[in-house]
């Protein structure tokens, strides 16, 4: 199923279906820890609900002081054990800190399943899955792990990266009693409308994936004007039966591409633009390429979006459609044959790429840039302009559902003034397009926004590398000096 990748996630989203993690032999990881499981209940806020489900969160102790800290990741869209393996902040820095390491999974995804297999069935089954339940599970959570522990003031620090990012602010800002200080990694909490009264404009998330193949951000100078002079030919030739026959060919597709198809393949071509940008490590990783190979040993070259826009080297606007597409199609096999053993490439049926994910959209307006505009100017792709009906007849055909509302996040969960919270580190990547909707000013003396220079999707999070720029050393360094300030006895 995910040799030819018929369901490719993304967005925040875009390890969605992530059922198995990869090892990671030379570092700490799940096989360090313990596991552990307790009974949550499926609705914190409906009394008359009496039904439970069982979620995973696993422990790290070895460093583990008396009186110590609690470092706390907050779990994402996926399975908890991707984080387990990959926050190498963490492991790096408990023993100086004399910290437990507690990662919780979030519900709906990984193990932490309300309804089993049938968790995503539909609506009705989907209907807990919420920021606000996620919140509340890991509040509950940290009381029932200071209560265990028989030390009710512990600090602890809640740390995450993307949407894991989102809910480490949102839980040092919904339940400040449970944390006393969050670290806020590529979390685009500003990304939403209402904020300050204005519309978030997706188009600039597009506008920093563009960025990233500029000669400024190491890419090849051709880079951008090639890939934006592709497009056109892409969907002219997806007009006629002989044009998708040599799309197919070109792209090495499976299946034969269907009159209406041309977005969907421009979609599927997007997405190697939007992962390879947010993965922009200095170092070969196999964090984003595993959801696609399941294999640790597959790895993405170092800089891998510069890495694909070298297809483009030498291009011109004026090339033929043939020749512009060919070197699409090498960008493309970078990432979808990383691991050089496809035949050929399935076209995800599911336009969104998010799997559920795309409910909270739906219900939520979390961020998903699947529905953020393009227009083909101030980036480098095609016009594709915001349409909220679309949007809207999407959601209630897949899910029959509609969104509580576009402001809802910003009416109940807004950085915007000092005093909405305290003592968060926000951190973004330059080469990040999530960056478009992080905080990258200083709120406050406490809100805090750090910027990795030549940095990628919450990198300060990852392991120490010896290729890391030296930004993202000063960021970590930054961010334990912050969580000494927050863990300091008074």
């Amino acid at each position: 199923m995910w040799v030819l990748i018929p369901a490719f996630t993304h967005g925040l989203g875009f390890l969605t279906r992530l059922d198995r993690v990869p090892a990671a032999p030379a570092q700490p990881g799940v096989p360090n820890c313990t596991m552990h499981w307790r009974d949550a209940k499926l609705s914190n806020f409906d009394y008359a609900e009496h039904r439970t489900f069982r979620q995973r969160y696993f422990k790290y102790s070895k460093y583990a002081k008396p009186g110590g800290p609690i470092l706390f990741y907050c779990g994402n869209e996926a399975n908890v054990e991707l984080y387990v393996n990959a926050t190498g902040l963490m492991w790096e820095r408990a023993a100086e800190l004399g910290a437990l390491l507690v990662f919780a999974e979030h519900r709906y995804y990984g193990r932490s399943l309300p309804f089993g297999a049938q968790s995503s069935a539909n609506a009705s089954t989907l209907r807990w899955l919420t920021m606000e339940q996620a919140l509340a599970d890991y509040a509950t959570l940290i009381y029932e792990l200071k209560a265990e522990m028989g030390t009710p003031n512990v600090p602890v620090v809640a740390l995450g990266g993307s949407y894991g990012g989102m809910l480490a602010a949102w839980l040092r800002m919904h339940y400040p009693s449970a944390v006393v200080g969050a670290i806020a990694a590529s979390a685009p909490v500003l990304a939403f409308d209402g904020l300050g009264g204005r519309t978030f404009d997706g188009n600039s998330f597009w506008r920093v994936v563009t960025a990233d193949g500029s000669a400024a951000a190491g890419s090849v100078v051709d880079c951008v004007p090639g890939v934006r002079a592709s497009w056109p030919g892409l969907f002219d030739w997806s007009e006629t039966a002989a044009g998708r026959d040599l799309l197919r060919s070109k792209f090495r597709l499976c299946l034969p591409l269907a009159p209406s198809d041309g977005p969907r393949l421009a979609s599927w071509l997007l997405n190697v633009w939007d992962t390879l940008a947010m993965g922009n490590f200095p170092y070969a990783s196999n964090y984003l390429i595993f959801q696609q190979t399941q294999d640790p040993t597959v790895l993405l070259p170092p800089w891998p979006f510069r890495a694909a826009c070298r297809a483009f080297d030498g291009a011109k606007p004026t090339d033929s459609i043939d020749s512009l597409l060919a070197r699409m199609a090498v960008a493309a096999g970078l990432f979808y044959n990383a691991s050089g053993r496809e035949q050929c490439y399935e076209l995800p049926d599911d336009p969104s790429f998010d799997g559920i994910w795309d409910y909270q959209w739906c219900t939520e307006r979390l961020p998903q840039e699947t529905y953020f505009t393009l227009d083909g100017v101030h980036d480098m792709f095609w016009s594709r302009p915001d349409n909220k009906t679309a949007v809207a007849e999407h959601c209630a055909k897949k899910y029959n559902v509609s969104a509580r509302g576009v402001t809802w996040v910003a009416s109940s969960s807004a950085f915007t003034t000092a005093s909405s919270s305290s003592n968060i580190v926000f951190s973004n990547g330059e080469y990040d397009p999530w960056r478009s909707g992080g905080v990258t000013t200083n709120l406050s003396s406490t809100l805090i926004a750090l910027e990795v220079e030549q940095g990628a999707h919450h990198l300060d999070l990852m392991f120490s590398n010896p290729a890391d720029p030296p930004s993202v050393r000063s960021v970590r360094n930054a961010e334990i000096a912050q969580i000494r300030r927050w863990i300091a006895k008074p």
